[in-house]
């Protein structure tokens, strides 16, 4: 999908970038404004979404009911506290090994995985 490349997409991409906490979109928009006060929020909401149409953002929704966005799209998974609701990467190729021998044996390609796994975190047990 070729689509246009504003400034103010780049700023939000480059914001979320910079961000390592899986920002919700009203704390990227808030992040944004201090970068950039002229873009407003329907800006970020549609620019955003058009980056996860584009694979370039990923999307992770949680069971609150609240999407968190991530700019790092390289496989990996997630984990969410269910105390503290802070996101983790999880950065590990054993899944993809299994899923990869999945596709094999059943014959089929999977282009995209959302792996999220709750629990509790070091710190709140």
């Amino acid at each position: 999908m070729n689509t246009r490349n504003t400034k103010q997409k780049e700023v939000i991409l480059n914001t979320l970038k910079q961000m390592h906490n899986h920002p919700t979109i009203l704390e990227l928009y808030e992040q944004v404004r201090k970068s950039d006060a002229t873009i407003g929020q329907a800006t970020v909401y549609r620019n955003v979404s058009k980056l996860v149409e584009e694979g370039i953002v990923m999307k992770i929704p949680t069971n609150d009911g609240v999407d968190h966005y991530d700019g790092d799209c390289t496989d990996h998974y997630h984990f969410i506290c269910q105390k503290c609701h802070r996101l983790y990467d999880l950065y590990d190729d054993s899944f993809l090994r299994v899923l990869r021998k999945l596709e094999k044996g059943h014959n089929f390609k999977v282009n995209r995985v959302h792996l999220l796994l709750e629990g509790v975190c070091q710190e709140c047990e």
